[in-house]
């Protein structure tokens, strides 16, 4: 899955496909019962670390925590599509573009996808939940967002 998929996709969805693909995604359920389970197998160490480590940590539906290591690992919380992000193909980045809704104004954009249509390259941002293309300016290297025309569609 590439950054914008996830970002088209949402949390939700994203997190479920993510899931099927990867061992190391996994929900709070099945992380407590994890934890019963090396309490029954007198691995008191790991049991104990986890319960605390969900204990020092927000909580979450659904964490980042590899079960095959069995060891001291921390379980990470996944709560926002960002948060799911370094399970993807390619990296998203954030810029300050110029935005058209804006006036001109700057504000961030996360960067998604680098595109090209015939000799022009165009680049498919988020910008505050709307996915949107934009343009990089070579010769002042600043990015112009269009979140009112150039909307890209779910």
């Amino acid at each position: 899955m590439t950054v914008l998929e996830l970002y088209q996709k949402g949390f939700y969805i994203a997190i479920e496909e993510l899931r099927e693909q990867r061992d190391d995604i996994t929900d709070y359920g099945t992380l407590k019962d994890f934890i019963k389970l090396k309490i029954d197998e007198d691995n008191l160490i790991v049991a104990s670390h986890l319960i605390d480590a969900l204990n020092h940590c927000e909580y979450a539906e659904y964490y980042n925590y590899d079960f095959c290591m069995g060891t001291l690992e921390t379980p990470t919380p996944l709560k926002t599509v960002a948060d799911l992000e370094d399970f993807c193909d390619g990296k998203a980045y954030t810029v300050y573009a110029h935005i058209n809704s804006l006036g001109g104004e700057m504000d961030e954009v996360t960067v998604l996808d680098k595109r090209r249509r015939g000799e022009q390259t165009y680049y498919i941002v988020s910008y505050k939940g709307i996915i949107c293309t934009a343009i990089l300016n070579g010769f002042n290297g600043t990015y112009y967002a269009d979140d009112l025309y150039g909307r890209s569609e779910k």
